[in-house]
């Protein structure tokens, strides 16, 4: 029984001796400093895709900009020879376009604004030209509304548009500044070229 308890005691003995902290000669223990909790940036939003689509012996070229992160809406005009943007019911308007699928996915929409008391007129059509420039594609066909220019250049911030359907809630849509910035960019570029060729 000595024998067992002998035993026992050297066994608890090593595992208590294994437990200790080394004291004397070089040996020690290194722990690592813990950084201290850093918040991460979020990455960088990718810059807007923005298209001028011009075709030799067009009458108009089309300016159309989109966030790819975003794809199922965004900007688009005409611009005429002479400079002026058209192709809707009201000269100097641009378009927010969205996809068919899109709009009644989230309930389709009898009117829309983005100031209340002031309906946009509706736009739609078909993009034959969706996936002619590069390897990114803007909606083949299109529903929307068309905003003045002056109501899009006066917004100093991102513009969030209403869509107010027959039944449901009415849902939103939100332009980013950055990209009516790069579109009117754009758009702004090719008036002033047009205006100064057809001034020869």
């Amino acid at each position: 029984m000595r024998r067992w308890r002998f035993v026992l005691a050297m066994l608890v003995a090593g595992i208590a001796g294994c437990s200790l902290p080394f004291i004397g000669g070089k040996s020690h223990t290194v722990t690592p400093a813990v950084p201290a909790a850093t918040a991460v940036p979020a990455a960088p939003a990718a810059p807007p895709i923005v298209q001028v689509r011009g075709f030799w012996r067009s009458s108009v070229v089309s300016v159309v900009a989109w966030d790819l992160e975003d794809a199922q809406f965004g900007l688009r005009t005409e611009v005429s020879r002479t400079g002026r943007l058209v192709g809707g019911a009201r000269l100097g308007d641009h378009s927010v376009y969205i996809t068919p699928f899109f709009a009644w996915y989230l309930g389709g929409f009898r009117h829309a604004y983005i100031v209340p008391g002031r309906p946009l007129l509706p736009v739609g059509g078909n993009d034959i030209y969706a996936c002619f420039y590069g390897v990114h594609c803007s909606p083949m066909a299109m529903v929307g509304v068309r905003v003045p220019d002056s109501l899009l250049r006066a917004n100093r911030d991102s513009l969030v548009v209403t869509f107010v359907p027959a039944s449901q809630d009415p849902w939103t849509i939100t332009l980013r500044r950055e990209l009516i910035t790069a579109y009117l960019t754009a758009v702004d570029s090719v008036v002033a070229e047009r205006q100064k060729v057809s001034a020869r």
